[in-house]
């Protein structure tokens, strides 16, 4: 059965791990940081997304640069992201310029090391939609039923992209390369619509920015979010000729040990309703919290505007 309401909650750039670790080490860290951050227990709805920026692994020969104080590389133990999904985050977006930094490893290499550790995380929990690292691309965009704490399910259609990488790169990661041919399936509007992109510089950015609203305009999504910049741009709900629709080019960060520190970052947090006519998800309210962060410490410092 569908529900009459629900909630979609949305964070930005997260994970658990510090640069060049060959083997990380589960510590629960995530799931400790995360506990700190939420103390009133208010901030998860029934559909809750984060943007996972670290490959996912237990083990990497050679990363794609070595160490130096600017150059990053990141893998985090797959109990962390598991602890993610234990706390309710049911939406994982993982594609973006950290997707691809393990380039030797036995567990398989970039986004074929993430998606075999996925793989087995969906098996465990089936309530989970993963996106981003596929086998096949025909894998993605991802549609599912997320079933809610109240009861009943929603249907939603899924992808996260990466807003850069060549043809070698994006041979097993979503990638706006190739997002024309994804969009077919976003085509059914009585299923919760979200496209997640990830940039990684200012070029990059803005082709996000301009992507997600022509996506929005031309009635693909419901929900467009974007990340990259490590800082919170303004959320807007967008009044189309289909309904209201919200685009958020940059949450900024959340939860990650090895992120500098960022005063400004949000967590968008949305309420809907299954309209009894159409069936078609509708945006009832909009609101977003403002997280500070310093690392793998976050707090709530408050709201951000919504436009």
């Amino acid at each position: 059965t569908r529900p009459t309401e629900f909630t979609f909650t949305a964070f930005g750039d997260a994970g658990w791990a510090d640069t060049h670790v060959n083997s990380p080490r589960y510590s629960g860290g995530f799931k400790k940081a995360f506990q700190r951050f939420n103390k009133k227990q208010n901030t998860l709805g029934d559909i809750n997304y984060i943007n996972w920026e670290t490959s996912i692994g237990t083990q990497c020969n050679r990363f794609w640069t070595k160490y130096t104080p600017s150059t990053y590389a990141f893998l985090t133990h797959p109990k962390e992201l598991e602890d993610a999904i234990k706390i309710g985050f049911n939406m994982v977006g993982l594609a973006n310029n950290h997707t691809f930094d393990c380039i030797k490893s036995k567990e398989g290499n970039g986004p074929i090391q993430s998606y075999n550790f996925v793989k087995a995380l969906r098996k465990k929990n089936p309530n989970v939609t993963f996106s981003g690292v596929f086998a096949k691309a025909k894998e993605e965009p991802v549609k599912s039923n997320i079933a809610l704490k109240g009861g009943g399910s929603v249907p939603v259609t899924f992808l996260s992209a990466y807003v850069g990488g060549n043809a070698s790169h994006c041979s097993n990661m979503s990638c706006s390369i190739n997002l024309s041919k994804t969009k077919a399936a976003f085509s059914d509007n009585k299923r919760l619509r979200i496209l997640a992109l990830h940039s990684w510089n200012k070029s990059s950015h803005q082709e996000l920015k301009a992507t997600l609203r022509h996506w929005i305009q031309s009635n693909l999504v419901d929900i467009a979010i974007g990340t990259g910049p490590h800082i919170a741009e303004s959320i807007e709900v967008v009044n189309t000729k289909d309904g209201k629709k919200i685009l958020a080019t940059s949450l900024g960060n959340f939860i990650h040990p090895s992120l500098s520190p960022q005063p400004y970052n949000a967590v968008l947090q949305t309420t809907w309703k299954i309209d009894s006519a159409s069936k078609r998800p509708v945006l009832i309210k909009t609101k977003a919290v403002r997280a500070s962060c310093d690392g793998g410490t976050c707090v709530n410092v408050g709201t951000i505007q919504v436009n």
